[in-house]
């Protein structure tokens, strides 16, 4: 019962091993995390759309549940342990005996030593006198504390945005995040109905969400091939607005006219028919917005 128990521990620590291996792998090298339903839906995606799929991939995946596999068995295949019997000698063997020996101790009140003579003639070993050593006491002076200047904190786009993360919920669009591409934060990435995007950012210039679009549709590019996603973007409080007020970009000068332009445009939600597209394009945003935080 014992042996069994711990075989299913050896086998449960394998396997966790390899998968977090498997994972690692997959991660730098095809930017796949098997621990993520969104990166499996985009694969079911690819496959059902009929994107080719690097033949890598697939044969990493073989080759590591065939070494897992493996490796379990050879872990898991019960072994024998090979005993050896030490060989005793019954013969007796003569004791030794060890010749008594002359000590001179020096005693520390006299430079006299006292000598210890022992009944039988021996080997005279003569022990030195111990040294006094004392180590200089060092002072020890306490190390001055710098206090280490901590450096400007990231906010949280979780809670700093979360009124604009509510507007586009209560407008029936699914919130996939607040990636930052380029070194530019977004306050949302929303998805509708229909290959619908939205990307908005709070106080940035119309240059900079431009850059971010553009990055964002380079992905979009060079993933997809038959379908076109509609990006909107927009900025709250843009620094430049009146000067970029006529431009693909819209422009809010706060919180609430936003709400009010999104509420009177709300997501379609999905029919019947459109729900599986739906569900697998949420993935690949999804799948997306991990990737683009990366680069």
């Amino acid at each position: 019962m014992r042996n069994r128990i711990n075989n299913i521990l050896i086998g449960l620590l394998w396997l966790l091993a390899a998968t977090l291996g498997a994972n690692f792998w997959f991660n730098t090298q095809f930017g796949f995390n098997i621990f993520s339903l969104q990166h499996w839906q985009y694969l079911a995606y690819m496959q059902a759309t009929g994107q080719p799929v690097r033949a890598g991939f697939y044969i990493s995946l073989i080759v590591i549940v065939a070494v897992a596999v493996f490796v379990l068995y050879e872990l898991l295949q019960p072994r024998l342990r090979r005993i050896t019997l030490p060989i005793v000698d019954n013969k007796t063997s003569t004791p030794q005996t060890t010749a008594p020996t002359k000590i001179i101790v020096p005693e520390p009140e006299n430079n006299t030593p006292a000598v210890l003579t022992p009944t039988h003639n021996s080997t005279t070993l003569v022990r030195p006198p111990r040294l006094n050593i004392s180590m200089p006491t060092q002072t020890r002076t306490p190390t001055p504390r710098v206090p280490l200047s901590s450096g400007t904190q990231r906010s949280n786009p979780e809670t700093t945005y979360a009124d604009i993360h509510e507007i586009f919920k209560s407008a029936g669009f699914v919130y996939k995040g607040s990636p930052r591409i380029k070194g530019i934060q977004t306050s949302v990435l929303a998805i509708g109905t229909g290959e619908v995007l939205w990307l908005g950012a709070s106080g940035i210039k119309t240059a900079d969400m431009q850059t971010a679009v553009d990055t964002l549709n380079g992905v979009f590019t060079d993933t997809l091939d038959d379908i076109e996603i509609n990006v909107n973007a927009f900025i709250v409080g843009a620094p430049d607005a009146n000067e970029n007020a006529s431009g693909s970009i819209l422009q809010f000068a706060s919180v609430d006219e936003l709400r009010t332009y999104i509420v009177s445009h709300p997501n379609t939600p999905p029919d019947e028919d459109e729900t599986e597209n739906f569900d697998a394009y949420s993935g690949y945003i999804g799948t997306v917005v991990d990737y683009i935080g990366k680069i």
